[in-house]
């Protein structure tokens, strides 16, 4: 049962610390290599669309 429930608190962590970073304007890749996240490059295009949103 122990195994069962630090499992399940893992689980919750892990899917916590996706949700934050999906909430991010960043690029998550997973490969072979690792996991890589990158942030993307502001451009003008998206400097005035961020700047209409708030």
């Amino acid at each position: 049962m122990k195994l069962g429930e630090n499992l399940k608190e893992k689980v919750i962590e892990a899917a916590e610390t996706i949700y934050d970073v999906s909430k991010k304007d960043v690029q998550v890749n997973v490969g072979k290599k690792g996991v890589e996240v990158k942030e993307k490059r502001p451009t003008r295009q998206r400097i005035k669309w961020q700047a209409k949103i708030r």
